[in-house]
């Protein structure tokens, strides 16, 4: 489990020092990320070119990201936030970002669901 989750940008170590070093209670946060629906407003704001919106799922997934080290997710989704946040909006730099984002959020679910 360790491997996979570092597999996908999780700093395992330091992440669990957040959780307090419970491991199940971090597995049982991580498992609850499967059901936030900000991913999927997020992707639905780009393609929409509703900026306000993407900003405001583009934060909370890089908040959600950050706090249960999510790295490799965390490493998109912070430049995107910032390239949603104000304008001019340069949208083919949007665009590339999400897709990164997208390759990443489908790595690590697929991670966390093999948990």
């Amino acid at each position: 489990m360790r491997e996979e989750l570092i597999a996908v940008g999780v700093d395992y170590d330091e992440v669990l020092k957040r959780f307090m070093g419970k491991e199940d209670f971090y597995l049982r946060m991580l498992k609850k990320f499967l059901d936030d629906k900000n991913y999927e407003g997020l992707k639905q704001a780009v393609e929409q070119k509703n900026w306000q919106e993407a900003f405001t799922h583009a934060h909370t997934v890089k908040g959600l990201c950050g706090n249960l080290g999510l790295g490799g997710m965390l490493e998109y989704v912070e430049p995107l936030t910032e390239e949603v946040r104000s304008e001019p909006y340069n949208e083919e730099s949007i665009v590339s970002y999400m897709d990164k984002v997208s390759v990443a959020y489908d790595k690590t679910v697929e991670v966390i669901r093999s948990l």
